[in-house]
């Protein structure tokens, strides 16, 4: 047997009962919404109700979808979008998350737009929209719950290797059309995936305590005189705020996150957060047989000694994000080692678990490594590369000398002709086209993208021209500041 890196053995066991428990996962997958140009639609609600006429006319695939699917969820931009299967089997995964991605594809379709998986949009990535994938674990005895201890256990194991986690999946590597040298820009770039800690426990009241409660719609008072020796009464802590939108967390009514407390036990689970979206299903299968596999060998190791905390988990987090496949990870005794031999250990040690899921991890983590990433770098074309520049420093308001003379259109259909010499200033905005690759249905890689420019002025959006001048440039609080206490914007 090997043991896990951040391990201490204290006790031998005659067998550990693994056929007596069960793992469950859940899968949510987010994706962007696009139009055939291949830029963001903000139409969410309307691929929800196409979803929905879909499912309300046919019967046997509501059934079908019911068995499998949660429910599609709203994600902060009207042009992202994501279904949540439920807690299930590992070897029910693969049918249920074909299932998730055809109903959006379908319906993308019938609405004439896309869906595209990848976390972030090649362009329109700043400010957000961000998406990503995530994981739900949970381990139990058959026909019983997940115990605090159980998922304190399966937390910090999998805690210890969310560098490596990382690692496999990050997907991300272009932010604002450039390629950044960060594996998974996602990770740099949200604001809600913050690290969180290494997971411990709240012992609960031994002794007398006082504790408010709504009672009949007034603020009473409990006494409890002690808690006993119920082993659901203590709370796994992974960060004393309770928060849930982290890189990993425990979650369900034995966590301290607020949302959660009045969940049933049956909710208690390890979420992780970090990963980003694959493309290739498959990926997103291995990657959570991967998490389920691990969580019967924290249980095994729990059992027989103690999870140990990875002291320099924050070093490799950090290395995981920045270089993805070719991190270096830094262990004790001042050591290195590389991501793939890390990955190559951890899959030897949870290889055996597989046999209780019915399920067999198609490409190991060591193989994914190897792996040429399926979007290679993109041909960018500006075609006003310094009119693009002055637009992303935030000095979006201009005034130029337009270098011929264009015909514009308003938003009515209305043709008007400006003149080559013309000054004229206004708002700096882009227009994009980008053709791609699909797969399934589903935008998988983008090949070109054309980038260009636009002057807006009065309800007329101008396109500009390399031999456009740049008389003058502001940013908007500057020019509304100056409008303010001059009159004049320049």
């Amino acid at each position: 047997m090997n043991y896990m890196l951040f391990y201490e053995k204290t006790q031998d066991i005659d067998e550990f009962p693994f056929n007596d428990y069960e793992v469950l996962c859940g899968i949510e997958e987010e994706f962007f919404i696009i139009n055939k140009d291949g830029t963001l639609v903000e139409v969410a609600d309307d691929l929800m109700e196409t979803v929905a006429e879909f499912l309300s006319r046919n019967e046997d695939l509501l059934e079908s979808v019911k068995l499998k699917i949660r429910s599609l969820d709203p994600e902060p931009s009207p042009s992202q979008i994501e279904y949540v299967t439920l807690p299930l089997p590992p070897a029910e995964l693969e049918e249920a998350t074909k299932i998730g991605r055809k109903l959006l594809a379908d319906a993308a379709s019938k609405l004439g737009v896309k869906i595209f998986a990848q976390s972030l949009h090649p362009i329109q990535s700043n400010p957000n929209p961000i998406v990503g994938t995530h994981i739900n674990v949970s381990i139990h005895e058959k026909h019983y719950v997940m115990k605090p201890k159980e998922l304190r256990a399966v937390y910090n194991y999998l805690w210890n290797y969310l560098p490596e986690i990382i690692g496999i999946s990050a997907n991300s590597p272009i932010y604002q059309g450039e390629e950044t040298g960060i594996a998974s820009n996602r990770c740099v770039k949200s604001n809600v995936l913050k690290p969180n800690g290494y997971a411990k426990f709240k012992q609960p009241e031994k002794g007398p305590a006082l504790v408010q409660m709504q009672y009949y719609g007034r603020l009473r008072y409990n006494l409890r005189i002690g808690s006993g020796e119920d082993e659901f009464e203590k709370s796994v802590i992974a960060n004393s705020r309770g928060a849930r939108l982290v890189d990993i967390s425990p979650r369900g009514p034995s966590s301290n996150i607020g949302e959660d407390k009045d969940d049933s036990p049956s909710r208690n689970r390890v979420e992780i957060r970090i990963i980003d979206v694959q493309q290739d299903l498959q990926d997103i299968l291995d990657l959570a047989y991967l998490c389920c596999a691990s969580a019967y060998h924290a249980l095994y190791l729990n059992s027989t000694g103690k999870i140990l905390k990875d002291a320099y988990h924050e070093t490799n987090l950090k290395a995981a994000i920045r270089d993805g496949h070719k991190a270096e990870f830094k262990r004790g005794n001042g050591s290195i080692e590389l991501i793939s031999e890390s990955v190559k250990r951890w899959f030897k040690e949870i290889n055996e678990y597989q046999k209780y899921m019915d399920i067999k991890i198609q490409s190991p983590p060591e193989e994914k490594l190897t792996k040429e990433p399926l979007q290679k770098r993109i041909n960018i074309d500006f075609r006003t590369r310094d009119f693009e520049k002055l637009r992303r420093r935030g000095q979006g308001y201009v005034e130029i000398r337009l270098g011929d003379s264009r015909i514009v259109e308003d938003d009515r259909g209305n043709r008007y002709k400006v003149k080559g010499g013309a000054r004229v200033h206004g708002n700096l905005s882009s227009d994009y086209n980008l053709s791609y690759e699909e797969k399934d249905g589903i935008i998988t890689t983008f090949k070109n993208i054309s980038v260009i420019n636009i002057l807006e002025v009065q309800g007329l959006k101008i396109p500009l021209k390399e031999n456009d001048k740049i008389l003058n440039s502001l940013s908007e609080t500057d020019y509304l500041t100056r409008r303010l206490f001059s009159g004049l914007g320049f």
